[in-house]
Order: structure tokens, then sequence, then C-alpha cells
């Protein structure tokens, strides 16, 4: 898939052409080092290219750690990349069912996962507050407004 039209607009600069495919990103990337198949430079290449597979499920293998935005000589911003792409992949409803999953969960409750009745009593233990069971409200007026709600 071309996403090179839709990348000024999410990007905000053409700087994405700057890429000289040192791999400095994927040489400080963590998830690389676990999952080779992870690899970020093929991915802006990929892009760069206009040739992204939106359908690869390895794009959404991305922690956001920005060490690729922080070490990237050119200033590409690698990990804007990786988000324009899972973003678009979402859009057309290629997001895998794990991930759209965590965002019914995080509609419904506020959080990733549920509060557990052992988490509640180690809180309480540790004198900590009790947790509110629905703090979504602002997630689901954010879903609203850019439209994840819909993809679920």
């Amino acid at each position: 898939m071309d996403l090179r039209p839709e990348l000024k607009d999410y990007y905000g600069t053409d700087n994405v052409y700057a890429c000289y495919q040192c791999g400095t990103c994927t040489g400080g990337c963590p998830v690389h080092r676990y999952l080779p198949e992870y690899n970020v430079r093929q991915i802006v290449k990929d892009i760069i290219d206009g040739e992204i597979d939106l359908s690869d499920k390895s794009l959404w293998y991305c922690t956001t750690c920005y060490v690729c935005y922080e070490r990237c000589p050119q200033k590409v911003k690698p990990i804007y990349l990786v988000q324009a792409a899972t973003n678009s992949a979402f859009k057309k409803g290629l997001a895998p069912e794990s991930i759209k999953e965590m965002n019914r969960i995080v509609l419904k409750c506020g959080r990733n996962s549920e509060i557990t009745s052992i988490a509640r009593k180690q809180r309480k233990a540790l004198g900590l507050p009790e947790l509110k069971d629905n703090v979504s409200e602002d997630y689901k007026k954010i879903a609203e407004l850019t439209g994840l709600s819909k993809g679920l």
C-alpha cells in the first residue's frame, strides 16, 4: 500500500525521504533484539517505496519507546512512520484482534485490563485507595473524536 500521499498530513514534513537506510533505528530497537522480523529500517524503506504491507502483524510490535526517534541521524522520526502505518491499518480493519480487544476493554472500563479481586486486596493491604471501577469516559470521548470506536 502506498502511504506516501497520507504522510505529509500525518507527518507534517517530507523529511522521511532523508532516510539513507543506515539501520540505526533497527540497531537500537529493543523489539528487534528479540523479534528479528520486526525491522524498523525495512518498514521505513517499504513506506518510502510505497510498498508497505498493512496486513503485516509485525507492524504492531512497536513498544513506542522512541529509541529510533532519538537515534536517527537524519531526524526521520521512524516511530511516526510506524504509527502512520498502524493507524492506516486500523482504519482499514487490519488491526490484529488482540489490539481491538484491548481497545474494547479500555472503552469498557478505562484500563487495558480489569481490576482483579487480588489487586484490590493488595491495594487495601498496602493502604492504597480503592480504584474506581469505570474511568472510561475520557477514553470514550477520544475514541469517538478519532473514529477509534468505529474500528472495533
